[in-house]
């Protein structure tokens, strides 16, 4: 089984720099969240296709729908994650450095580790 690892770009915190196409942007990974999200203007700026609406329930209970994209595959070393479903929201308001979150949905048939210690992601599979 491969394992490849993700350096955290933000002490403490799981975000990643990742790769679509030639383009690189901060990415939380957050597998608390069933699917992942992108902010817009990052979706705008790769033309992603719009496929409808994706009902959101925030952690207030809340419920929205908000415009659903095609995520192209999201790189990072030698490996590369699948197409995706990701809503448009502003993620930006969780950091500065966020532009994408990637969501259970982006690690299909994957397994992923935490290392808070060395500030790692190891994605297994």
């Amino acid at each position: 089984m491969s394992r490849n690892w993700l350096q955290f770009a933000q002490k403490g915190t799981p975000v990643v720099s990742v790769s679509i196409g030639p383009r690189r942007f901060y990415a939380l990974i957050d597998t608390d969240a069933q699917i992942s999200m992108v902010a817009p203007d990052v979706a705008i700026r790769l033309g992603l296709p719009n496929i409808g609406l994706q009902r959101m329930i925030g952690i207030t209970g809340e419920v929205a729908s908000v415009p659903a994209v095609q995520m192209p595959p999201v790189a990072f070393g030698n490996t590369a994650l699948a197409s995706c479903r990701a809503a448009v929201l502003d993620v930006r308001k969780l950091g500065s450095k966020i532009e994408i979150i990637l969501g259970v949905n982006a690690f299909a048939n994957r397994r992923l580790q935490f290392d808070f210690k060395d500030e790692r992601i190891y994605i297994l599979g």
